[in-house]
């Protein structure tokens, strides 16, 4: 690209059109960008040099203009998609008068008649048109009209796609976004292997079902976490305005099938969160509050645990074994949702990530250590005495040095908080998360004899949930089993 800019005279203007707009424009030396790219046409396979800014390239073999490289960022594809459509539209409203204009014989072939003896030409009518592919622009005798509703349907498209976005949980939105980004590490690594580099936009059996293979050998990810990362991408491109083939989507999870029966592959994630027993919430809620610095920690001073967060973690705790909590939904829970009553608590669990509203009931427990309802109580009289609002989050984040903050507490710090209880209760060796106490009330739940209904109403799962069903297996896994009773 240098070799040529380096021979053209800039004194002289250069007026160029563009093929997608129409708008003209006198191009200067700083217009010339850098070919730093190649695009792969995906009709005859001829590598292109173009710049890698680039929305569209046109292949010099073939001339069929496909998205460029360029178009992979959200707001260049935004632009190009606007751009492309009002072009559109000035074309539909050309044609248009180029049909008002030629009176009822428009659509019939234009023919010039010269005289046998004569060769002086008819007079026609020159219109403003453009050349089309046999097949590509409108038949013979149609001519599209101009309809303003074309526009504000597109312009409405656009923005109902920024609305669902915006509305999207900014913890998704990271995880797609990550998601993306290994999409294009998959995308180097390719252009690496095969030398050549394929759009972003490239969505197809071959590419997915790839992604899937380089996410297995290459990144050494779990099954579980590849099924993930292939529905972020989908969805991702489908943000983007990017084609998602069924086919290319029901060959990849074809490829995951049998990864999910390696127990070699399986064993690469971080594994399925254990279910917790009252047991264990007795043993995280009478823990001593001096936790000593853990091993290969910068910190090397014993640390007391403020009262004002223990008393947090508590009822953090047994909130979520009795309601069968999400991470989401403790953490937007609200004082004036859990109300008091002479049975025990009636708890509205707010609607998170699209999730049907609930209302369950809470009845105190046996042992002050575990019970919800006297946890909560010795909680909130605390927060209320630091200075909380008493129509507030129901759980704030507390500081070391026992400060309480005025916003709710995140989901992710509430998962951490179960998380780090469990740790210095010295429950080793099993992987407790925030998930823990919700498959622990349905598998404490139907040893002690609870029905299935009741427990699935309580944690909001729906009827053919395969989740809930393997958590009422994994509680009735001695009841009336096979041996017991057989005379063995």
């Amino acid at each position: 690209m240098d070799r040529q800019t380096e021979a053209v005279d800039w004194s002289v203007p250069a007026r160029v059109r563009c093929g997608e707009c129409g708008r003209r424009h006198t191009i200067v030396e700083a217009d010339v960008m850098a070919h730093d790219a190649v695009h792969v046409c995906w009709r005859c396979s001829a590598p292109n040099s173009c710049p890698s800014a680039a929305a569209r390239v046109e292949c010099g073999a073939c001339g069929l203009s496909d998205l460029g490289p360029g178009s992979a960022d959200p707001a260049v594809n935004a632009v190009r998609r606007a751009t492309e459509g009002l072009r559109t539209i000035e074309q539909q409203a050309t044609l248009q008068a180029a049909k008002d204009r030629a009176g009822p014989d428009a659509g019939r072939a234009w023919r010039v008649d010269l005289p046998e003896a004569s060769t002086e030409l008819e007079p026609v009518e020159v219109v403003d048109a453009e050349i089309v592919e046999d097949g590509e622009g409108p038949s013979a005798g149609t001519v599209a009209a101009y309809d303003p509703a074309t526009e504000i349907l597109a312009a409405l498209e656009m923005e109902a796609t920024q609305h669902l976005d915006d509305n999207r949980p900014r913890k998704t939105k990271t995880g797609y976004a990550r998601d993306w980004a290994l999409w294009g590490e998959y995308h180097d690594w390719l252009a690496e292997q095969r030398g050549a580099r394929l759009a972003l936009s490239d969505i197809t059996v071959g590419t997915l079902v790839g992604f899937v293979k380089w996410l297995d050998s290459v990144q050494k990810a779990a099954p579980n976490s590849i099924e993930r990362r292939v529905t972020g991408v989908a969805s991702e491109a489908r943000r983007q305005g990017y084609e998602v083939p069924k086919a290319a989507r029901a060959a990849a999870t074809q490829a995951l099938k049998p990864l999910k029966l390696d127990k070699e592959r399986q064993a690469r994630g971080r594994g399925k969160a254990a279910a917790i027993t009252p047991a264990d919430l007795r043993k995280m809620n009478t823990a001593p509050r001096e936790r000593a610095p853990q091993e290969g920690a910068q910190r090397t001073q014993v640390r007391v645990v403020p009262e004002l967060a223990r008393l947090r973690d508590r009822s953090l705790h047994t909130m979520r074994f009795a309601v069968a909590g999400r991470n989401e939904e403790m953490s937007q829970l609200d004082d004036a949702g859990i109300q008091l009553v002479a049975e025990g608590l009636e708890v509205h669990v707010p609607s998170v990530k699209g999730r049907p509203a609930r209302d369950v009931v809470v009845s105190y427990g046996e042992s002050a250590d575990t019970c919800a309802v006297r946890c909560w109580i010795a909680w909130k009289e605390a927060k209320l005495a630091a200075g909380a609002a008493p129509t507030g989050p129901a759980y704030l984040p507390v500081s070391q040095w026992g400060e309480l903050g005025t916003e709710r507490l995140s989901p992710d710090g509430c998962g951490r908080a179960m998380s780090r209880s469990a740790q210095y209760a010295g429950m080793t060796g099993r992987r407790i998360t925030g998930h823990s106490g919700r498959r622990g009330l349905v598998t404490t739940g139907r040893k002690r004899g609870k029905r299935s209904e009741k427990l699935r109403t309580q944690g909001g799962w729906s009827k053919n949930s395969p989740v809930f069903w393997e958590y009422v297996d994994e509680g009735d896994r001695w009841e009336d089993n096979a041996t017991e009773g057989i005379g063995m």
